[in-house]
């Protein structure tokens, strides 16, 4: 019973077919061509009903596929909206980690007495003496690496407030010497005529408090170009150890400080995400005059290029 229903349902539509072709035929003029033209008819009929098939296939897939671009395009414009800057107050948090530059350490004064001075202890030790006078003394660093950890808080997308500490980590590379005199308690040549500049080996560590304040100026596209200063202090601990060259020496100084210092810097982040951004900044600090157990230093400047990673909360 259900072949037979199935096979009256096949041939309903296909009476239904020739019906609609035997109208459209009419409607064109050709209802006179006899049993032949009816037979090309059912034919013709079968064929347009499976090109209407094939039709309503591929209108099924435009469909699909329109729908599915229109789908694609909201998600595209709602990705759009959430990667836009964060604007209003919140706490963040900065890293940042890079590679630092040291001016020359030159010596201001020792002993509270300006240069030139003469019968004193060069080397920064006590145990070498030094006959004549000497009018200029410098350490000299390598290149080293910094690291910042800084929270903070953003009142809005211009303004933003942090507070600075991490390290700044530098070998020492050389002590330059500029008098006239001989040493006594050094190895090697103990003469100095001159500028003499040895090879040395020790480091300065340097820890930065700061309170800073940035102003940023979003440009759209997620960048963000940035510049900033601030104010506190930097403790630094410096040694020196060997000195060699035209001179030997076994060093053995070894002190540290607590000075005030500033930094300023300028820079251009990039939001990656919402809430977090990238950026390559340039900050340089100064220190005022740090004293190492009794050598006054000139003001001190580290450089350093960061790359920084910034989260909103």
């Amino acid at each position: 019973m259900p072949h037979a229903t199935v096979a009256k349902g096949a041939n309903w539509i296909l009476a239904l077919l020739r019906s609609v072709s035997a109208s459209s035929l009419s409607f064109a003029g050709f209802t006179d061509s006899g049993p032949a033209l009816a037979g090309h008819a059912d034919a013709w009929a079968l064929d347009c009903a499976l090109k209407g098939l094939r039709a309503l296939k591929w209108w099924l897939v435009l469909i699909v596929f329109f729908c599915g671009s229109n789908l694609f395009a909201q998600r595209l414009s709602l990705t759009d909206v959430q990667a836009q800057s964060v604007t209003g107050p919140g706490p963040g948090l900065r890293i940042a980690l890079g590679g630092t530059v040291n001016y020359d350490m030159s010596v201001a004064q020792r002993d509270n007495r300006d240069y030139p001075q003469s019968n004193i202890n060069p080397l920064f030790s006590n145990q070498v003496q030094f006959n004549g006078t000497v009018s200029y003394e410098s350490i000299g660093f390598n290149p080293g690496f910094r690291f910042d950890f800084a929270p903070g808080y953003r009142l809005n997308q211009w303004i933003n407030f942090e507070f600075e500490t991490g390290c700044i980590y530098n070998t020492v590379e050389s002590y330059t010497i500029t008098g006239n005199g001989t040493f006594t308690g050094v190895g090697g040549n103990p003469n100095l005529n001159g500028t003499m500049k040895l090879d040395a080996e020790g480091y300065l560590l340097q820890v930065p408090l700061m309170v800073n304040v940035e102003f940023s100026y979003p440009i759209g596209d997620g960048w963000r170009p940035f510049v900033g200063a601030g104010g506190g202090g930097m403790f630094q601990k410096l040694t020196v150890s060997t000195i060699s060259g035209t001179i030997n020496y076994q060093g053995d100084f070894n002190q540290s400080n607590f000075m005030g210092a500033w930094e300023a810097f300028i820079g251009c982040g990039y939001q990656v995400a919402p809430g977090f951004d990238v950026s390559i900044a340039y900050r340089v600090d100064g220190v005022l005059s740090p004293d190492f157990g009794g050598y006054t230093m000139q003001n001190f400047y580290t450089q350093a290029a960061e790359f920084e990673m910034n989260w909103r909360f």
